[in-house]
């Protein structure tokens, strides 16, 4: 477990950090979207949590360089190997939302309006500046940001949620929140799965990663949302060292294709600092859900489906054949089918 610390550390502060930005703790009927949460956890999150596991391990490469492998040795059109950009641009898309509904609740005084608009971009050059040190040696050290967060939202929440029947657009926002903030098609297991290849069995990391989500997420939504501004200063924390492990994810896998660590994160500082612009019109929302929901759709696809069969199996290495089973039906029915709904439900 000591080894597994920055790991767990590392989605945990992922997790808490989108799990609040994509408005789940601000809601009366926390319990009801704590028990949908853990359902889609479950039904999508999970089988999903392997997608990046089998790449990796199978490769020994991160997605961007591992793709092209996969489907090399799928006989695969070489068009399924956008989705690695695609998942490269849903990551630095997620620093521009974080950043930015991190700082919406921060307090500025009304004659410092510069100084209030240039807050988000601040917080991205934070970011930028912890994933130049290399969040790996941060990790096993900020996680008490985790446990801060909770507290201080539970003191300044005060109250407990209901239990209510929801919307099908309640539901439908839990689902998403459940397969966005799991990032686990995006990048950041595949950069955890690099670290841990020695392990025999992909479940002895996915597992522990999923479980820790899972729960943090639901802390996070049964906490509440913190007001005032020291509770949402450490968030703003929280949201930074967030943002630095996915621009470090974006940046390794750039360094993977030779391209110099000053150059790799100049490029996702740059990024991230146009899409923060964006991120300030309500279509930005929409846009990254659509792009994200389909990147991960496109990997679970590609998995399930393209990738063989008997390289998915070794490189997973699952106890059993009952479980494997179960994983693929996860993989190539329940979470493509959760992703259709929800991005017709976007258009309906």
């Amino acid at each position: 477990m000591k080894l597994q610390l920055p790991a767990l550390s590392a989605v945990a502060l992922t997790t808490l950090t989108l799990t609040t930005a994509w408005g789940l703790p601000n809601h009366s009927n926390s319990l009801s979207f704590a028990w949908v949460w853990l359902l889609f956890m479950v039904v999508t999150a999970l089988p999903l949590s392997f997608i990046e596991a089998a790449i990796v391990r199978r490769t020994t490469h991160l997605p961007l360089q591992g793709l092209a492998s996969i489907t090399r040795d799928a006989d695969a059109p070489t068009f399924w190997r956008i989705l690695a950009p695609l998942s490269l641009l849903s990551l630095v898309a997620m620093i521009a939302f974080a950043v930015n509904r991190s700082a919406q609740g921060f307090v500025i005084d009304n004659h410092n309006i510069v100084t209030a608009q240039a807050f988000p971009y601040l917080l991205v050059f934070l970011a930028m500046g912890f994933a130049w040190v290399g969040m790996k040696r941060l990790l096993p050290f900020v996680w008490i940001l985790v446990p801060a967060v909770l507290i201080f939202n539970v003191v300044s929440a005060g109250q407990l949620g209901t239990l209510a029947l929801l919307t099908p657009e309640e539901w439908q926002q839990v689902a998403t929140a459940a397969i966005l903030a799991n990032l686990s098609s995006l990048g950041v297991y595949a950069w955890l799965t690099t670290q841990h290849l020695a392990d025999e069995h992909a479940s002895r990391l996915v597992m522990p990663l999923w479980l820790t989500q899972t729960l943090v997420g639901l802390a996070t939504i049964l906490a509440g949302e913190a007001k005032g501004n020291v509770g949402v200063v450490v968030y703003m924390l929280t949201a930074v060292f967030a943002c630095a492990i996915f621009a470090e994810v974006v940046a390794r896998q750039l360094q993977d294709r030779k391209v110099a660590k000053p150059v790799a994160l100049g490029l996702v500082m740059v990024s991230a600092v146009g899409l923060t612009v964006a991120a300030e019109f309500v279509v930005f929302d929409t846009v990254l859900k659509v792009v994200s929901l389909l990147t991960v759709f496109g990997l679970s696809v590609l998995v399930g489906w393209v990738m063989k069969i008997s390289h998915a199996r070794k490189a997973l290495n699952f106890s059993s054949e009952a479980i494997y089973n179960l994983w693929r039906v996860g993989v190539r029915i329940a979470a493509p089918a959760v992703i259709i709904w929800l991005l017709v439900g976007m258009v309906l």
